[in-house]
């Protein structure tokens, strides 16, 4: 487990001198231990990480001092091609969420050297030959891999990849002897001198460059079609002047020094021009290509010269297809910015087409499934590319044929939404259960969080569909709204951003209260706010996503007034010795009282209530008998009431208490059944 440095180091990323902390690695992955300092620790309550594509959080943040957080992430990428960014969420004691992104920058230490191990010592060239070295590297996979030549004083030179393995070819321009360095592009930087270097450290070569054995006449193609049906047709081709090579004669053009090669084509020569080269016809047989070796010219069986040039067929495609990544070949050529797709060409003659995309460098070639009938092949669509379509080009010449750049639509999981209705705000895709809220709600506001969309896995533009139920106490439906025009476009932290259409973008910050003629703070008691979030089901041919979210103004406890009858009280007066007041008759009382709800469940009411209030002792006794006590108490009454469903107003309780009575000017204390009517 390595640990990060605390010192971070500005870095021109795309011109805007963004800080960011570098920390190295050897291998993917690895798994890297972060530690927060906080400034004004005070403030803060919790600290979070916002889960991305790119890590996987291994521990969650642990408060291990005052000030300081520290957690364990692992990066999900298998390549360091992107640079990522850890992103975290601040809570604060007034309930507001501060996010905050570090950008980062790994690096590592990459090393190449020639499988020939001969350092610095010369090697020897040849004018016109290209020379391949196998280059070795202890991450092969941070290496730019480009296939394009690159020009020095003295040489060519250019990185290629076949089965694995890594070369560098070198093509020497003059005979000379001379030394060169040659340093490769790498994805992750190297950290040299205090700053990060997008280039392995130079190979020190030394070459010296000798004359061909065989004169070597360039030409002024690269590449010949072949047309098999008529191939006596000539091709008008332009070849390097030199004194030896006779004018209005045929040579022969085969792929070996030796006698008996194959017959590749026949070249007539024909006029000399001022610009060094001389005319020529050429009569094609068969196909080749400079990776199979050079080509000689033949006066009868004696070479004479060497050439070297690509003949392909002239390919005719008949369908074209895409595969996508878990889905089925496609005939429509729609392709998403930052996927990787499969590309199948079907027709005649694929086994010679050189097939390649307008923009694009990297393109891996299946030659397993290669036939004369059809040939695929995996390409990458950059995903910062800015053109609507990539033109497909056999060599040289333009197929007609492109596939479509389409920007991402895919319906992504509501974590890039939050809901705030008082507490802190929480993540829509985190709530799995109801939210009892024991304050008045002013507002419920949802976040959609822009930047969090395109967090380096593309989603594009998110359709939503808002649908919102005020739920009253008793389960009767007291409101409902409905918003169907929710756009979200991705926020300026996307490489999509300049491309996506912004015309239809909704404001992010929602307040439930502009749709609702109840407002949250007007909510009664139990209410419950029912909030449905769903992507809109004809923007998206993937399943899309539905999210519900319960609050409830819930209470702790509740006031009312109770009308009570109660019966047979033992009514025990301070100044008497004994119980002789004895059980009393029907009475009444009014108690102002409060009633507590059971935690963790809905509405539930514990059996118990406390209130104050006063009681009439004896008042329904009408008898004219001189021994009815009948006196009027201010009391303070617990009472015990049996279970009963909600919304029930007559319940038989059970009363216990003590107060004062009025006429008898005495204290008192009571216990005893009675019927109790709520309102």
């Amino acid at each position: 487990m390595n640990y990060l440095s605390t010192h971070g180091i500005i870095e021109n990323r795309r011109h805007r001198n963004e800080k960011t902390l570098p920390f190295k690695f050897e291998k993917v992955d690895e798994k890297f231990e972060f530690r927060v300092y906080l400034k004004n620790a005070e403030s803060i309550v919790d600290l979070k990480v916002i889960p991305t594509s790119e890590l996987t959080v291994v521990d969650n943040p642990l408060q291990v001092d005052d000030n300081v957080y520290k957690f364990v992430v692992q990066f999900n990428r298998q390549n360091t091609s992107l640079k990522p960014s850890i992103v975290f969420a601040l809570w604060t004691t007034d309930g507001k969420e501060l996010p905050y992104e570090q950008k980062l920058l790994p690096y590592t230490n990459t090393e190449i050297e020639l499988s020939d191990k001969k350092g610095s010592a010369i090697r020897e060239l040849y004018i016109g030959e290209e020379k391949e070295y196998e280059l070795l590297c202890n991450l092969p996979k941070n290496l730019r891999v480009d296939n394009i030549w690159h020009e020095q004083k003295n040489i060519s030179w250019r990185l290629s990849e076949r089965e694995n393995k890594y070369f560098l070819g070198i093509l020497p321009k003059s005979i000379n002897t001379f030394s060169t360095e040659i340093s490769i592009e790498t994805y992750a930087p190297n950290f040299l001198m205090g700053s990060p270097s997008y280039k392995t450290l130079p190979l020190n070569l030394r070459f010296t460059v000798k004359e061909s054995r065989l004169t070597f006449l360039a030409t002024d193609k690269n590449e010949i079609i072949f047309n098999e049906d008529n191939h006596a047709e000539d091709i008008k081709i332009q070849l390097q002047q030199n004194r030896k090579l006779l004018l209005n004669k045929t040579y022969r053009i085969e792929d070996q020094e030796e006698i008996g090669g194959n017959l590749i084509a026949e070249i007539f020569t024909e006029n000399n021009l001022s610009s060094g080269y001389t005319t020529c016809r050429l009569r094609v047989y068969d196909y080749h290509s400079p990776k199979q070796g050079y080509l000689y010219i033949k006066d009868g069986d004696t070479p004479a010269f060497m050439t070297n040039f690509n003949i392909i067929s002239e390919t005719k495609i008949t369908s074209t297809q895409v595969l996508h990544a878990g889905k089925n070949w496609t005939s429509d050529l729609g392709v998403y910015p930052g996927e990787t797709v499969s590309v199948k060409f079907e027709g005649d003659q694929m086994q010679h087409a050189r097939f390649m995309f307008d923009g694009l460098r990297a393109i891996s070639i299946d030659s397993v499934n290669t036939t004369k009938d059809m040939q695929s092949m995996q390409i990458t669509i950059p995903i910062n590319i800015n053109r609507k379509e990539l033109k497909v080009f056999n060599g040289d010449t333009d197929t007609g044929i492109a596939l479509k750049i389409k920007e991402k639509q895919s319906p992504r999981s509501f974590d890039f939404v939050t809901v705030d209705y008082g507490a802190s705000p929480k993540v829509v895709s985190d709530i799995d259960k109801p939210i009892f809220y024991f304050k008045a709600m002013t507002d419920v506001i949802l976040r959609f969080n822009p930047d969090w969309i395109d967090d380096q896995q593309l989603y594009g533009k998110q359709y939503i569909t808002l649908d919102v139920r005020v739920i009253g106490p008793q389960g009767q439906l007291v409101e409902i709204a409905k918003d169907e025009n929710i756009v979200i476009c991705p926020g300026q932290s996307s490489p999509r951003y300049h491309n996506y259409e912004k015309n239809n973008c909704t404001d992010p910050l929602i307040t439930l209260n502009k749709y609702l003629g109840i407002k949250t703070h007007r909510f009664e008691d139990w209410t419950k706010l029912e909030i449905y979030i769903s992507h809109q089901k004809d923007k998206y041919s993937e399943q899309v996503k539905t999210k519900k979210i319960e609050i409830y103004a819930a209470r702790k406890s509740q006031f009312d007034v109770d009308l009570s009858f109660p019966a047979g009280l033992l009514v025990k007066k301070a100044n008497e010795d004994d119980i002789s007041s004895g059980i009393s008759g029907i009475s009444i009382s009014a108690i102002a009282q409060f009633k507590f709800f059971k935690p963790g469940t809905i509405g539930r009411v514990r059996p118990y209530r406390v209130g104050v209030g006063s009681i009439a002792l004896n008042a329904f006794n009408l008898s004219d008998n001189e021994d009815i006590d009948r006196d009027l108490g201010i009391v303070a009454l617990a009472s015990v009431h049996p279970l009963q469903r909600p919304g029930r107003k007559l319940s038989l309780p059970l009363y216990v208490g003590f107060g004062y009575f009025l006429k008898a000017e005495t204290f008192f204390w009571m216990v005893g059944p009675g019927i109790s009517i709520s309102f």
